[in-house]
């Protein structure tokens, strides 16, 4: 048991730094190896959600498949193993063990919400509207990477090396080190957007969420999760997750 949380713990740090990275590495002027369009070619959500309202099979469709065809075998790997939002989601749970576990009845019936978001935006899309992005997770992640993340990191590197070189006169390596970085991470064009605050706290609430109640957005509301869930639910592999607020009879924990 501890070997499988210590893989599934490697394998959210390695997809989420992988995450980071390719919307860091693909910021103007930068050209990262990978586009940041595979990310979303491998939404079935999104994916599924803007073929449907646009009536056009996108290209990249077959890198979605391929995830629910895993997922028919490995069940939802995708929400515990790779998710970056529900990477931060646990993150932000280690910090708080005692939570509310709820009772049975209303565990079960909050489960069922995310397949009530799911099929309010599948309708949404037959009538030609795409709203399924407004609770998908890769796009709730890649927006506070893209709009909150990289900005803020970006003007602390840049102020603690300027404040190292200017203030505290510490040249050599650090000097060196910052003239080396300002053409690649650290030179990225950065942009301020009025809803960038709107982004934050969203994704903080979603995090935040976690203190009161194990992964709550991940069992309650994620659209994704539903999807994974239906295709999941053949699967012969399960996962079990402690502290699961399922009744424990669930074959799927989430």
């Amino acid at each position: 048991m501890k070997k499988m949380v210590m893989l599934r713990r490697l394998s959210q740090a390695f997809f989420l730094i992988l995450f980071i990275y390719i919307l860091w590495s693909t910021t103007y002027p930068l050209a990262g190896a990978i586009k940041p369009g595979m990310i979303f070619k491998a939404d079935p959500l999104i994916m599924a959600m803007v073929s449907i309202s646009e009536r056009v099979l996108l290209p990249g469709a077959a890198v979605s498949l391929v995830m629910i065809v895993i997922a028919l075998i490995a069940g939802r790997y995708f929400c515990g193993w790779i998710c970056p939002l529900g990477t931060a989601i646990d993150m932000t749970a280690s910090v708080k063990k005692r939570r509310v576990i709820l009772p049975d009845k209303k565990s079960a019936a909050l489960r069922k919400v995310k397949f009530w978001f799911l099929g309010i935006f599948s309708v949404l899309a037959l009538a030609g509207l795409q709203a399924a992005w407004i609770f998908d997770p890769l796009v709730i992640a890649a927006r506070f990477v893209s709009l909150n993340m990289i900005p803020a990191l970006t003007h602390l590197f840049n102020a603690s090396f300027i404040f190292l070189i200017k203030y505290c006169n510490i040249h050599g390596a650090v000097k060196d080190l910052y003239y080396a970085l300002k053409p690649t991470i650290l030179g990225v064009k950065v942009f301020y957007f009025a809803h960038s605050a709107v982004i934050l706290i969203f994704f903080v609430a979603i995090s935040a969420a976690s203190l009161a109640v194990p992964r709550l957005w991940c069992r309650v509301l994620c659209p994704l999760g539903a999807v994974y869930s239906i295709a999941g639910s053949i699967s012969p592999l399960r996962r079990k997750i402690d502290g699961c607020i399922s009744c424990g009879k669930c074959r799927n924990s989430c």
